[in-house]
């Protein structure tokens, strides 16, 4: 790829030229898709705006920036406020090269959780509660949710909001060989991280595949 030209963008009449440094590709975590509501993308701790494609990336052009890392933050608007949590990724910066070297596109993917409001389809399978104090009971924001199978840790799958509120979405199940394949009934346990704390393991619990679970109310330790 060029060092120059690496990117067109009409305004108005004109034909501007420029060179991309970075691509940012924002993610809805339950669907794969690009975030088609509106974003606010970032470099944290630089002034910089990213132009907008029509294929719903962000590119940063021109930034004059020496390699380094830095980190983009992904901030939802609007009625994506209640739809995504922001997000963050650190990325090592790779500039330009001399003049007729390879330039790199800098890209990077950012997955963004959904929000307890977000509209899951109806054959979802979730689990949803509320993370609280031990000293209080009110609402733990921030703390990050894994799943578990049996012994097969699915990863990060939700976060609580501000009231301690969360959706866990579970992923989709294999449909199996058989066409008298019934709904699943799926045996799991969550695991939440909080800063500053040991990670809390919940007791196993069933959800049948395609529903919701509404779970007790959970206590964090030492809150």
């Amino acid at each position: 790829m060029a060092t120059v030209t690496t990117g067109r963008f009409f305004f108005g009449p004109d034909l501007l030229e420029r060179s991309v440094w970075l691509v940012v590709d924002p993610r809805d975590f339950v669907t794969g898709q690009r975030v088609l509501t509106p974003l606010r993308v970032q470099l944290k701790d630089v002034i910089a705006e990213p132009i907008k494609a029509n294929s719903r990336v962000y590119c940063f052009t021109d930034l004059r920036l020496p390699a380094a890392n830095y980190t983009v933050q992904v901030q939802p608007l609007l009625e994506g406020r209640d739809y995504y949590f922001p997000a963050e990724k650190a990325l090592a910066l790779e500039t330009i090269p001399v003049p007729g070297a390879p330039l790199r596109r800098n890209r990077v993917e950012l997955t963004l959780l959904p929000r307890p409001a977000y509209p899951f389809t109806g054959q979802a399978t979730l689990a949803r509660s509320r993370l609280v104090k031990t000293s209080d009971g009110s609402g733990i924001a921030g703390a990050r949710i894994f799943l578990i199978f049996g012994a097969a840790d699915q990863g990060l799958r939700g976060q609580t909001d501000e009231r301690g509120e969360f959706a866990v979405f579970f992923p989709p199940t294999d449909p199996g060989d058989s066409d008298s394949a019934t709904l699943m009934l799926l045996k799991f346990r969550l695991r939440f991280e909080l800063a500053g704390h040991a990670p809390l393991l919940t007791g196993e619990e069933t959800v049948k595949e395609g529903t919701t679970i509404a779970l007790k109310e959970i206590t964090f330790p030492g809150t």
